[in-house]
């Protein structure tokens, strides 16, 4: 929307057809000198010093639009369009748009061997950023019914702007209209090009799931997690939406097939870790963070997660044991202080975590819990000071 380029364009354009002009009814040819040299102005970026020559540009082509020897000539609808689009920019008039709107469509229907084409087009663009400009003001009134409107009608006179695309998408989502959503989002797909691709590649499956089509958000969480396979949130979607579906083997077997081909890649064993977890399978899920670790010792969310899985396995065997009311206190004080024993790597993981965030507050907690569980008051109280420092 380089809208200093476009006027530039128009000047020239304006030039090239000064022949064509002077032929005609002198109101037009009134009009076409005045909008050519509003343009001369204006692309010098003082539109306002142009005003004199838009608004005498105005009364010449609204007499031309009705003279019997011009109200039927492309030319005069042309440079109606291109007079009118400027008045709604320059005075953010819904009713010359509306007029410049009119005078395309008629440009459009009367210029049959498309001698100005290239002026229509310039008056499209500059109602184009008259819209979008009209979007921006609905939006920061957080009118999002209007603004979608606005970048949507936008989108007709710059077809494929990836940016109006996406501020017409994000309209119509705060609109909680998440159909037109979609369609906006989806026409971006293709362009990975576009700056916030990743977003909303990765938003179209949770924009689905507010409709209630949990089919067509695993289809484009699965799209998202092969765009992207290094981001977090793409993978994590994927995984979770699989789950929650019942296509646990599914998803844990896509993450086991990308790591035979890529054998030391620690996120992969991390993605692993949280589908097993999440699929309830503690051991499996503590296997798969621990190898994440072996990769990088250092990894703090596999750290956080290893420790987080064997202070959960942990937890549910103290119940089941707390439950089980045929142990005698000897049997009961053995299977405690073997579970106090199989606790402990879970500090180790929890350090690692502080060693790299010492304001961890999951790390800070998981360790308080576990020295609560040990008994070790005096590690306990040493992290409680820090938990209490946070806050």
């Amino acid at each position: 929307m380089d809208y200093l380029k476009k006027a530039i364009v128009l000047s020239v354009l304006m030039a090239a057809g000064a022949s064509t002009v002077y032929s005609q009814n002198s109101n037009l040819k009134k009009a076409a000198t005045n909008i050519q040299k509003f343009e001369e102005v204006k692309g010098a970026g003082s539109p306002e010093l142009g005003k004199a020559n838009l608004m005498t540009a105005q009364e010449a082509i609204d007499e031309a639009s009705v003279h019997e020897k011009t109200k039927d000539l492309a030319e005069t609808w042309t440079y109606y369009s291109l007079i009118y689009a400027n008045i709604a920019s320059l005075e953010k008039s819904a009713e010359s748009a509306t007029k410049a709107i009119e005078g395309i469509k008629k440009a459009k229907e009367l210029d049959k061997d498309n001698k100005n084409t290239a002026n229509i087009d310039v008056a499209g663009q500059i109602l184009g950023q008259y819209k979008f400009n009209e979007g921006v003001g609905a939006w920061e009134k957080q009118d999002f019914k209007s603004a979608y409107t606005s970048f949507n009608d936008a989108l007709t006179y710059l077809p494929g702007d990836t940016t109006l695309t996406y501020y017409s998408g994000l309209a119509a989502i705060q609109n909680q209209d998440y159909k037109n959503g979609i369609e906006k989002y989806k026409q971006l797909l293709d362009r990975k090009d576009f700056s916030s691709h990743k977003l909303v590649v990765v938003d179209l499956p949770k924009l689905y799931l507010s409709l209630g089509d949990t089919t067509s958000a695993i289809e484009y969480a699965a799209q998202a997690a092969q765009a992207y396979p290094n981001d977090n949130d793409a993978v994590i979607q994927n995984i979770e939406l699989n789950l929650i579906v019942g296509n646990e083997a599914k998803i844990v077997s896509e993450i086991e097939n990308q790591l035979t081909k890529d054998p030391q890649n620690k996120s992969l064993y991390y993605y692993l870790g949280i589908a097993h977890s999440a699929a309830n399978d503690s051991d499996k899920a503590l296997e798969a963070y621990q190898k994440a670790i072996e990769i990088d010792p250092n990894y703090a969310d596999a750290n956080l997660n290893a420790g987080v899985v064997l202070m959960n396995s942990v937890r549910d065997e103290l119940q089941a044991i707390n439950d089980d009311k045929t142990l005698n206190n000897n049997q009961y004080n053995e299977k405690v202080n073997a579970l106090k024993e199989k606790i402990k790597p879970a500090e180790i993981y929890f350090t690692k975590v502080i060693d790299t965030d010492p304001k961890s507050e999951s790390a800070l907690r998981g360790l308080k819990g576990l020295y609560d569980f040990t008994q070790d008051e005096t590690k306990g109280k040493a992290i409680q000071d820090k938990l209490d420092a946070l806050n």
